[in-house]
Formats: C-alpha cells, structure tokens, sequence
C-alpha cells in the first residue's frame, strides 16, 4: 500500500513528463509510468504487428469487394473480423517472404464466407490447382450418389458461382478477378469429374483464391495459393 501511494504522489507531481529515467502518462483514464528502455525495445515487435494489420486489412477489404456476388447481401462485420484474422494468421507464418510458390494457404481453404461461419467451416471439397502458364484448374467430383456434394442437400440441380480473385500482396488495389456460373443437372446417372480451366493467371507477389457458392447457399473458399 504504502509503495502504491508513493507512486500515485510521484504521478501526480511529475503527471504527463519525465523525472530521470521514468515517464509519467495517462492512459485509459489511468496514472501510468514505465521506463524510457523498456518502449525502445518493443517499438520494432509494434511495429511490424502494425504493418501486418494493415496489410491484412487492405487485403480483405479487395478480396471481400472482389467476392461480393457471393457475399451475404447486408455487410458482415464479423466476416470482415474473420477475414481480416485469418489473413493476418497468414502473413504471420512468413510465407509471404518466399519466391517460391505456394500451391496450397491451408488457413484459407475452407473458410467460410456465410454470415453465421465461424471460420474454415466450408465443407465442400473442390480442389484447385495450376498447370504449366499459371492459370488454374478447378476439379469438379464426380456425380453418383443420391447426395453429390455432402453434406449439401441435392435438389436434382446443382447450380456453381465461381470467382477466382488474385490481389497483389504490397499493392491490394491491383486486383484481378475472374467469375463464371455453371448449372449442373444431375438425374441419378452418374456423371464423372470434370476439370474446369480458370483463365487467371498466378503471378509472383500475388495471393490468388477461389472462392464459390453451391446452390447460392453455402459459400466459401476451396483453393488459396501464393505467387
């Protein structure tokens, strides 16, 4: 106790400036002092937690502009925390840092971009991956069971919203984007797998996915990958 008042009389008499090598501030309402030492050896840690949350942020805000046909129609903020989490999980690994390619981000495949996800809960298996000039291909399961795309209830008609995004990683608003639909019809006779060519090609310092939706209801990312 008597070490905590003579802390609070130094604050007071010293309040919002520095006596040797301890600073008086406020903070949150709050009397506070710390040593100058202490802030010189975090301020870099700060630093770069800063620049990767903005970074992440910029990210997600072109990739969420990019997907917004499969986006639920009123603005999700908590899609928008998730996002902007995820990524920056991401950018923390590294990985960005590397020249080589990243033919798999496996904290994107699955997330889920419905409303009430709550993370890489999208379920729907469709892998994607890129042939020789960087384009990517989209593999489609084959069709034979009363259930194609568990655990998605089948009404006879499976209908694909498919966007492939690529966003620079030191410049988000260069992004590109490529979308198409595709209606699948399925009557109880089996269908194989079927390999979709996506014209958007990967480029280096880039982050590319590919995100849809199954019969406009589930929607999510099924392929992420880097350079």
């Amino acid at each position: 106790m008597k070490k905590n008042k003579e802390k609070t009389k130094l604050v007071e008499e010293f309040r919002y400036g520095t006596f040797g090598n301890v600073i008086f501030y406020k903070w949150r309402g709050e009397n506070c002092m710390r040593s100058k030492g202490n802030t010189g050896r975090q301020a870099p840690i700060a630093k770069q937690q800063a620049a990767l949350l903005g970074q992440a942020s910029k990210l997600s805000a072109r990739i969420r502009k990019a997907c917004k046909p499969l986006l639920p129609g009123v603005t999700s903020r908590p899609l928008m925390y998730r996002l902007n989490n995820t990524l920056q999980q991401w950018l923390r690994t590294g990985q960005q840092n590397s020249t080589e390619q990243l033919n798999d981000i496996a904290l994107l495949r699955g997330f889920s971009f419905s409303a009430n996800g709550t993370g890489n809960d999208f379920y729907v298996t469709m892998p994607v991956t890129r042939v020789a000039d960087g384009n990517l291909v989209l593999h489609i399961p084959a069709f034979d069971s009363p259930n194609p795309i568990h655990p998605l209830p089948f009404n006879g008609k499976i209908n694909l919203h498919i966007m492939a995004v690529s966003c620079k990683l030191n410049d988000a608003d260069d992004t590109r984007v490529f979308e198409q639909t595709l209606d699948i019809t399925y009557t109880g006779i089996p269908i194989p797998a079927n390999d979709l060519l996506l014209p958007l090609q990967t480029q280096p310092g880039c982050i590319t996915l590919v995100a849809l939706s199954v019969n406009r209801s589930s929607k999510g990312i099924v392929g992420a990958m880097w350079n």
